[in-house]
């Protein structure tokens, strides 16, 4: 009953309710944090496994592909549509894929491309934070595969 007295005394009431407020609000968004980081290594790692994942699909059907393979032969749309599918955890209307074929480094068009010729399909991917005063910026990550089609 004096400990509370004094305390009391020298104004010290709620002090401990004050640095408990700090401290869960600092340890709160250092949490939040901890999770955006590991958030965007898994949306990082995903895009690059995607655009790989996508020059292999349009490669493997191709313009000459067998009637056997499902999807022959691969357009934009299908290259975008297998991409997506394959995306979990990730918001796919974010998602862009670009993809076209490159004989002797010039680009000349749409998919499916030619025995020979380079398919090169890039993934974008616009990342959104959701540590509180970050949840209004954007991370667009990228990034491109090229693979010869050698059917």
């Amino acid at each position: 009953m004096k400990a509370r007295a004094l305390r009391q005394q020298n104004g010290e009431t709620g002090t401990a309710l004050v640095e408990f407020s700090i401290t869960v609000v600092v340890m709160l968004i250092l949490l939040f944090g901890v999770v955006d980081v590991g958030r965007a290594a898994f949306a990082y790692d995903w895009v690059s496994n995607a655009a790989r994942q996508g020059a292999r699909y349009a490669i493997v059907r191709g313009a000459f592909c067998q009637a056997i393979v499902p999807g022959c032969p691969a357009n934009q749309a299908a290259v975008q549509n297998y991409v997506t599918t394959n995306a979990p955890g990730i918001k796919t209307t974010d998602v862009t894929v670009n993809t076209h074929c490159i004989v002797s480094g010039t680009s000349f068009g749409l998919l499916p491309c030619a025995p020979g010729t380079t398919v090169y399909v890039q993934v974008q991917y616009s990342f959104s934070f959701i540590t509180p005063f970050l949840s209004q910026l954007h991370w667009v990550m990228s990034s491109s595969s090229e693979m010869v089609d050698m059917q």
